[in-house]
């Protein structure tokens, strides 16, 4: 909505995330390929990444983009998948920003899985988290145990 002749900004975020350092490369490559899709289309892209778990609220990329949507800087956000904004209640996320006037558009839609894998590892991503919290497990530690229940899975 313009009001009083405020200009509606004609800029974008583009948002990857993975859940480890391991995972580097993928996060690169969910950039460049973001970039891609939004290129020529827009005066200014924010580029914004995390390397945290998808159910971390505090993630500094995910404040980041709250921040720039109350701000009015950006019309939309993109993402890979729903998965890469939040593990759990993208709707959520996407009833909030679209009262800020903000678009969430998941260039890939929403990746078919099937329902038991979509569990486990919704499973896995809770697990991960708090043994994280509770014992303050270091990387390695948690990995370990991640591949193990992969692997009983």
């Amino acid at each position: 909505m313009e009001l009083l002749g405020e200009k509606k900004a004609n800029a974008v975020a583009i948002y990857a995330r993975v859940s480890s350092r391991d995972q580097k490369d993928d996060l690169e490559r969910q950039m460049e390929y973001l970039r891609k899709q939004v290129e020529g289309k827009y005066e200014k892209v924010y580029g914004i990444k995390d390397i945290a778990s998808g159910i971390k609220e505090g993630r500094k990329g995910l404040l980041k983009l709250i921040e720039l949507a109350q701000l009015r800087k950006i019309k939309a956000i993109y993402i890979t998948y729903p998965d890469r904004l939040t593990r759990f209640g993208f709707d959520y996320f996407v009833e909030f920003f679209k009262t800020l006037g903000v678009q969430v558009v998941a260039v890939n839609g929403k990746e078919l899985k099937e329902p038991e894998r979509e569990l486990v590892e919704d499973l896995i991503a809770i697990l991960t988290s708090f043994a994280g919290k509770l014992y303050g497990m270091r990387a390695n530690k948690i990995k370990r145990m991640v591949k193990e229940l992969k692997d009983e899975g």
